[in-house]
């Protein structure tokens, strides 16, 4: 139920935006750009606090940095400042998730292996191909009873 409200609050925003602001396209453009950044940031602070980027897919990561330094220097060249900032920081945070899946997934030794060493007469691995019962040689069955 949290879940459908969020969606349904989101979609009403949306459009109550597209209406009001329809009439200044840079403040509806600069909203967007915002809205969409801080929503990369809320995905970054969830991994850092999780430490799990196991669902996530590195080469999606590595496109979207890609297209996001593309719109930078495109609002770079365009002196379209709210498009250069969002997409910049876009790119910073797409970077930084990057960097924390190649960290959290990285291959990891075992610092608590410990090392067998072969000594004599010690059998390391045992193979036992059939259990019989321990019998006691009657000589010494009868040895302890006299006592």
């Amino acid at each position: 139920m949290k879940n459908l409200l969020i969606v349904a609050a989101t979609v009403a925003l949306a459009l109550l935006s597209i209406i009001f602001l329809s009439p200044w396209p840079v403040w509806l453009g600069t909203l967007a750009a915002w809205v969409t950044t801080g929503s990369f940031c809320l995905q970054v602070l969830h991994i850092i606090k999780n430490k799990d980027t196991s669902g996530l897919s590195l080469g999606m990561w590595a496109a979207l940095f890609f297209g996001v330094s593309c719109w930078t220097w495109y609002g770079h060249r365009m002196s379209d400042v709210p498009v250069m900032a969002a997409n910049g920081i876009t790119a910073l945070l797409a970077l930084t998730v990057i960097m924390l899946k190649l960290w959290h997934e990285r291959p990891m030794r075992n610092p608590n292996r410990r090392r067998l060493v072969r000594m004599p007469r010690v059998i390391l691995r045992p193979r036992i191909r059939s259990l019989r019962p321990l019998v006691e040689p009657r000589a010494r069955r009868r040895q302890k009873r006299a006592s």
